[in-house]
């Protein structure tokens, strides 16, 4: 089913500036009437708060109805979003070693009062919308001609929308209702297709959306051409196989509309923007942890000998080989040519290794593969070559994780997706969740996974 409306790029720009002033705004202002004052500490991580929270609170529209505590809901993801980044934010004071250079009762009013802020602007910012420009999100009456399952399916979204909103008035058929299934619960069948034009004009519709297989473009050209005696927005919804693939998007090459269902989203300055975040964030942690590297390399090489580094080849960006790096866990064993997981309690994990695979630090040193540009920070996991070729024959669609750099953490991991991999239903689970990201990316969804990542460190079940 093909989402209703488009994405633009200004409005989560809109929504991630004020979520992020706020934030901003508020912890100046606690620090101004502290008795340090504001001090170069505070604008600091004022300027680190715009930033992250301006990028993982661009997700969240502030005209949608808060509804916190239902799943899914904006008020629940912006409360999980902000412990998040919170908790992030800590964490990076605690790496730093920096936190002592904070006033703490600063710092614990900002974290308390923030969330409240974003609860009480949200609701001004809403009521502000509706009170004063009621006609730009007013319910807008609608009609679908022709009866089916996707027809049914697409009244059913109409329905439960909030913003926009429609009021479905009914349908328009010239097929008997027992022929297309429509039930006496349904919406009304307003007439035949022949009645559509004169009921659109006599009741102001709004909206037309006209269902049909692709088939039927003919006919749907007509009612379209029939329908321009109106005043009505028209949809075409073709109904296929085709077009029900969640990879399904609207583009457009040199004025030509198209359907793009396998696409980078890495093009052009977005390709650029996530590149520099990439750079940024290994070369600092890679700066920041080097000691740390340093120590492991040493204990590696004290307790099992060399070499200190795994390499394995595995797929990258357009199916292109790659050598990734971790460090060593395991035994030093021939290689047979066969790639087996590694499972809980395997013996060839040393005893060093298990605690790095335990806290993922083993694999720090895949942020210089990042800094080299073979990986990104977030995307799908790289599976190793012969699993790799093992399911890209049982999975549809599987190789189009790769039309990104493979990540250190993905959608698939922060969702319990991570590690051995027991059925075939799993390994489909995690490619769906790579998809998705791949579908829906943007800067404040990396910084979001991050977050999460750094939360399940400790206490994820799945890394062994």
């Amino acid at each position: 089913m093909m989402k209703l409306g488009t994405r633009t790029f200004s409005a989560p720009i809109f929504h991630g500036l004020i979520y992020g002033g706020l934030s901003t705004a508020l912890l100046l202002l606690i620090a101004t009437f502290s008795e340090q004052g504001v001090s170069e500490n505070d604008r600091e991580l004022a300027a680190l708060a715009f930033v992250t929270i301006g990028l993982v609170f661009s997700r969240y529209n502030l005209i949608w109805k808060w509804h916190v505590g239902r799943a899914g809901s904006i008020g629940t993801g912006v409360m999980i979003s902000w412990f998040l980044c919170a908790a992030g934010l800590v964490f990076l004071g605690f790496l730093t070693r920096r936190t002592g250079e904070y006033e703490r009762r600063v710092i614990l009013l900002w974290l308390v009062l923030t969330p409240m802020l974003f609860v009480l602007v949200h609701h001004i910012i809403r009521y502000a919308f509706f009170r004063f420009f009621p006609d730009s999100m007013k319910s807008r009456t609608a009609v679908i001609v022709f009866v089916s399952e996707d027809a049914q399916r697409l009244a059913h979204i109409l329905g439960a929308l909030d913003v926009p909103k429609f009021r479905l008035l009914g349908f328009f058929e010239d097929r008997s209702p027992e022929r297309v299934g429509h039930r006496k619960e349904d919406r009304p069948v307003l007439g035949g297709t022949g009645d559509v034009v004169d009921y659109v004009n006599r009741h102001s519709v709004n909206v037309v959306f006209v269902v049909l297989p692709l088939e039927g473009a003919d006919r749907a050209t007509d009612i379209v051409r029939q329908l321009g005696d109106t005043t009505a927005s028209i949809y075409f919804m073709p109904t296929s196989p085709l077009f029900r693939s969640d990879q399904l998007q609207f583009a457009n090459i040199g004025g030509v509309p198209v359907f793009s269902f396998s696409e980078t989203p890495f093009f052009g300055a977005d390709g650029a923007l996530k590149r520099l975040m990439d750079i940024l964030f290994s070369a600092s942690v890679l700066i920041v942890l080097s000691p740390l590297l340093l120590l492991i390399a040493a204990v590696i090489w004290l307790t099992s000998g060399r070499p200190v580094l795994f390499t394995q080849q595995r797929y990258g960006l357009d199916g292109r080989r790659i050598k990734v790096h971790k460090f060593r866990t395991m035994h030093v064993t021939p290689d047979d040519g066969t790639v087996a997981q590694a499972t809980r309690d395997d013996p060839r994990v040393t005893p060093i290794g298990r605690l790095l695979r335990r806290t993922s630090i083993d694999e720090l040193p895949q942020f210089w593969d990042v800094l080299r540009g073979d990986m990104s920070v977030v995307g799908p996991r790289p599976h190793a070559v012969e699993h790799n070729e093992t399911y890209r024959a049982l999975i549809e669609r599987y190789m189009l994780r790769h039309k990104v750099r493979p990540g250190l953490t993905g959608l698939a991991q922060i969702n319990g997706l991570r590690g051995e991999i027991h059925m075939l239903e799993s390994m489909e689970r995690r490619v769906e969740f790579d998809l998705r990201y791949i579908r829906t990316w943007s800067p404040g969804l990396d910084v979001y996974i991050i977050l999460r990542t750094i939360a399940l460190i400790f206490r994820d079940r799945a890394a062994y």
